[in-house]
């Protein structure tokens, strides 16, 4: 980050006004998981799927944001967009999809509990920069964006599925099948409704 700041010569320091793809994962189940596992043994879980959920984020291009609990926030095109951002935010959840697979696949042969998680995606304008106090400062991506793509993510439990994006995000990228469209989805503290598509 710090040297594509550099090279175009950015100030982050108040915010620059950008387009970003967001894209919110988290775990199902995560409060019977921590009481079935522990502390010890959730830390453990955590530590071995985001390191899975990272690589596959940097591969497409994309910035790790931040963990929170369970959850891991990611964004495309920011500080610079690196072309169709909202193509490699998809790929990336397919590839986490995938990765996954491949790791419940592994814990199954020892023995371990399966996990599973839902994904979200959403596309628009924000703002990014250093913000914090004096005391502490980070980069971050605020605006509505974000706030919608988390939710989308929480919109998989309504919709019994793992992965869904919003229209926006489908209007600039290649989905060919395995889909199905929500109509007028309506955002917890928004306004204004929103059409999804559920991705199989």
């Amino acid at each position: 980050i710090a040297d594509q700041l550099l090279e175009d010569g950015s100030d982050i320091m108040g915010g620059l006004d950008t387009t970003a793809t967001l894209l919110f994962s988290d775990l199902r189940s995560f409060t019977s998981i921590t009481e079935s596992l522990g502390a010890q043994g959730t830390v453990k879980l955590l530590n071995e799927y985001f390191e899975i959920m990272v690589e596959c984020i940097t591969e497409q291009e994309g910035m790790l944001d931040k963990f929170i609990g369970d959850a891991v926030m990611a964004n495309f095109g920011t500080p610079k967009s690196s072309g169709n951002d909202a193509q490699n935010a998809f790929d990336c959840a397919l590839s986490m999809n995938k990765k996954l697979k491949e790791l419940n696949a592994s814990r199954s042969e020892k023995g371990l509990l399966q996990i599973d998680h839902r994904i979200g995606i959403h596309y628009g304008p924000c703002v990014v920069g250093n913000m914090g106090s004096e005391q502490r400062t980070e980069f971050a991506v605020i605006g509505d964006p974000v706030n919608v793509a988390s939710r989308i993510c929480d919109a998989c439990k309504e919709f019994d599925t793992n992965f869904i994006i919003s229209k926006d995000v489908a209007e600039r990228i290649g989905v060919q099948d395995n889909w199905e469209n929500i109509k007028n989805f309506e955002i917890r503290g928004r306004k204004e409704k929103l059409d999804l598509v559920k991705i199989y």
